[in-house]
Parts: structure tokens; C-alpha cells; sequence
């Protein structure tokens, strides 16, 4: 399947300390647009995106955040995983009264969408994969308690459906 090969390690972040999610996608996206996966567009369109469609899904036992921004601003498919040190405010998705803490985002980049049928479905099923996963504990745990970028990278390989 496409999606474990999205899986970079140099996109790994442990233990990121950011104020706010304005300074989360700041390092994050300076880092994707340096490291060749998204366009300058990027930056402003994932924070767009998000203010309009929040991204935290209300999952239990930890809330995890999603956010994405269209394929025109991106160059090569990714997910990028991110564990905070510290919990930032997230807004819900579909809910932007509700805020989560949120300590785990998965920034996802995709190619493909309106013209390319395979592409948005493809990001459907991973979305759905995702979710599916961030309501395991014994998944979640694994990402909770990796002590390094590889060991977070095994837990995230090993979710189901992948």
C-alpha cells in the first residue's frame, strides 16, 4: 500500500516544544518546504485550511490533529508525525467551539484530488486507516512511550492498514 511509503523519517518530531499551533505549523512547514515535500504556498495554505476546517478528531484515549492543505501546494506525498512535548488547543473538526489538547499531529500531504479520482480516495482510506488506529490504546501507547524517531516510526508502521 502507498501510504507506509508517505512515512519519512526525517519528518519525525519528538518531543517539539511550540507555544501555539501558529509556531507548530511555522517550524513544521519551514521544514517541509526546505526539505523539498511542499511549495512556499504551503505555509499560508495550511494555516487557511485550518482556521476554516479545523483538523483535531476527538478520539479517545488522546485527541490527535490532522492537518492538511491542498495538492496544488504540495511536491511530493507525505505524513508528517509529530509528538509534542507539551499539549497545544486544537479546534475540533466539524466543531470549532471545541478545543482539544493536542499532543500528536499527523500532517498529511497529498497529491491527486478533484481530477484524479484514486488520489482523493486514497486519502480518504488513509484518513479512515488513521482514525481507525488513534482509537487503539495499545497503539497509542506505543507513541506515547517511544523514545526515539525510529522507535515512533515502528509504532506508527505498525498501525493497521498501513
Amino acid at each position: 500500500m502507498a501510504n507506509r511509503d508517505t512515512i519519512y523519517r526525517e519528518l519525525i518530531q519528538l518531543d517539539w516544544e511550540v507555544a501555539d499551533q501558529t509556531e507548530f505549523f511555522d517550524k513544521m512547514t519551514a521544514k517541509l518546504i526546505e526539505l523539498g515535500y511542499a511549495r512556499e504556498s504551503f505555509a499560508e495554505a495550511i494555516k487557511t485550511r485550518e482556521a476554516n476546517f479545523p483538523t483535531a478528531l476527538p478520539v479517545e484515549p488522546y485527541p490527535v490533529a490532522i492537518p492538511h492543505a491542498d495538492p496544488e501546494h504540495i511536491i511530493k506525498p507525505f505524513i508528517a508525525c509529530t509528538r509534542l512535548k507539551n499539549p497545544i488547543k486544537w479546534c475540533e473538526m466539524a466543531n470549532n467551539d471545541v478545543e482539544h489538547d493536542v499532543k500528536f499531529i499527523f500532517m498529511l500531504g497529498f497529491l491527486g484530488g478533484h481530477g484524479d479520482e484514486s488520489g482523493s480516495n486514497e486519502h480518504v482510506e488513509l484518513l479512515q486507516v488513521l482514525v481507525t488506529n488513534f482509537q487503539k490504546p495499545e497503539i497509542m501507547d506505543k507513541l506515547v512511550n517511544a523514545k526515539t524517531e525510529d522507535e515512533y516510526m515502528e509504532a506508527v508502521l505498525s498501525m493497521e492498514g498501513l
